[in-house]
């Protein structure tokens, strides 16, 4: 399973305080007033065996968009990716925001993975 698939399996239901939150990849279509998006960023601090790459690390961004209160939110994704084994990122957070022309406030939070490569002999 990729990781794509790992977080959208993840998050399936993802509820918050009761409301069911939408979780989308790259671009969310709908109209719910809190949402989340995530992406691939960065696949980083990759290690080597007998010459060959034999695993690295991928980053994910998480954004978070509400027009209220979005702390349970965050909160809530902090709880769920370090209970499936990644690694929070503290250091790439994104600031608070608010974003004027669309009235949502907005946060950037960032989870690390391990990935082996597993080479096929055949």
């Amino acid at each position: 399973m990729n990781f794509n698939e790992e977080i959208q399996t993840l998050f399936t239901g993802f509820t918050v305080n009761g409301v069911t939150i939408p979780v989308a990849y790259l671009y969310y279509k709908g109209d719910a007033t809190t949402y989340v998006t995530y992406m691939q960023t960065y696949k980083d601090q990759s290690f080597s065996a007998e010459d060959m790459i034999a695993g690295y690390v991928e980053l994910y961004d998480f954004d978070i968009y509400s027009t209220g209160n979005y702390i349970d939110v965050v909160d809530a994704i902090l709880e769920l990716m370090q209970g499936a084994g990644w690694t929070y990122q503290p250091s790439r957070d994104s600031a608070d925001m608010y974003e004027t022309d669309t009235g949502y406030f907005h946060k950037t939070i960032c989870f690390a993975k391990e990935r082996e490569v597993n080479y096929n002999d055949d």
